[in-house]
Parts: structure tokens; sequence; C-alpha cells
């Protein structure tokens, strides 16, 4: 199960990274919501995968969550609030912190 969580958080790790900069970008450059939705979709897909696999604990239990959140970004960016989006990824009781607690430990997600 820990070889399963390794392999979730690598596969999210760039994802991941492109989704929290075309998220700044775009709640300044409207030019830029294309390639978020784009972004949410592709961090979404591998969320949504089987948790099965992956071990009890912070990412497979913040899942149901990031998939909620990705959800209401993708919402706020067709309403033209990139803004919103943008807070909710950022939300830190649920935002995508929690995601760096479930792989930190893990390359990539240091905690800092």
């Amino acid at each position: 199960m820990a070889d399963a969580l390794a392999e979730r958080c690598e596969r999210l790790r760039q994802p991941v990274t492109e989704l929290v900069a075309i998220s700044m970008s775009a709640a300044y450059r409207a030019q830029d919501q294309p390639e978020l939705l784009r972004a949410i979709g592709v961090v979404r897909g591998i969320l949504a995968e089987d948790p099965a696999a992956l071990p009890e604990g912070a990412l497979r239990d913040w899942i149901p969550t990031a998939l909620r959140n990705l959800e209401q970004m993708r919402e706020a960016v067709e309403r033209g609030d990139a803004a919103k989006s943008y807070a909710i990824l950022t939300d830190k009781t649920d935002g995508f912190i929690r995601l760096a607690y479930g792989c930190a430990g893990f390359p990539g997600w240091e905690q800092g």
C-alpha cells in the first residue's frame, strides 16, 4: 500500500504544481481560464482513480473533499471567477495543503 501511495503522490506532483501556477495566473488573466479548466481535469482524473490500494491516512481521507473542491473550482472558473477557484485551492482547512500532508515525505512533497 505504501507503494501505491508513493506512486499516486509521484503522479500528482507535476499536475498539481501546474494547477497551482495556472490558478494564480488565471485569477488575474482571464485568457488563462481554459488552461485552468484543463489542469483541474488532469488532477481530478488522477484523484478520481480507485483509492482502494491506498493506505488509510491523510491522502485517502482527503480525496472526497478534493474531488468536491475540484468540482467547485471548475464551476467557479466556468462562471468567470478564477479568483474564487484559487481561494478553494488554497483554503487552509480543506484545500490542497491537505494533499501536501498526505504526500509528505515523498520526493517533491517535503514540508517546509
